[in-house]
């Protein structure tokens, strides 16, 4: 019984030290990917601008089995939305909240059973070799100590994907 206690002990004071640390972890999260693409900035903005494209070089889905898409028309341009069932029961909807043809796009992910929304922001520089595509998520994970715990892990989860999916674009744009 006494091994028993000291373990149970040990886990609340382990839960507890979680806890505390959690308290000075950063609520925020901030993940960004850069690639050069011998393409016009407009052929690369129009990538990210029309949402029926994302489907042809997006690799963050790959992770399901199973996603549906409603997409609304007109499916490009400030106020263009595309939501998302994944499995079943995971639901989101993305949304377009700035577009300067050739120079930012910027828009916003919800995502259901979260308070708040993520906020995408890609930039198109162009350079001697074509386009600098500049493409950042950010997130505030609020105070919830697992959710900031999982704010250390996000570029790491997202990174990649962000890498695939740009890689996939510079492929179609500078095929054409």
């Amino acid at each position: 019984m006494k091994v028993l206690k000291k373990i149970l002990i040990g886990l609340l004071v382990l839960v507890a030290l979680l806890v505390i640390v959690s308290f000075f972890l950063p609520s925020t999260y901030s993940v960004s990917r850069t690639s050069v693409m011998k393409a016009p900035p407009e052929a690369v903005f129009n990538q990210f601008n029309d949402f029926n494209n994302w489907r042809q070089w997006n690799t963050f889905d790959d992770m399901y089995k199973e996603i549906n898409y409603t997409t609304s028309d007109p499916s490009s341009g400030v106020g263009a939305k595309q939501s998302w069932v994944a499995n079943k029961n995971e639901k989101g909807v993305m949304t377009i909240v700035k577009s300067e043809p050739g120079k930012q796009l910027d828009f916003t992910i919800a995502f259901e059973g979260f308070d708040e929304p993520m906020y995408g922001f890609v930039s198109f520089e162009p350079v001697a070799e074509g386009t600098k595509v500049t493409w950042t998520d950010k997130g505030n994970m609020g105070n919830n100590p697992m959710y900031k715990y999982m704010g250390l892990f996000m570029d790491g989860m997202m990174g990649g994907n962000m890498e695939k999916s740009l890689d996939n674009i510079r492929k179609m744009v500078e095929n054409k």
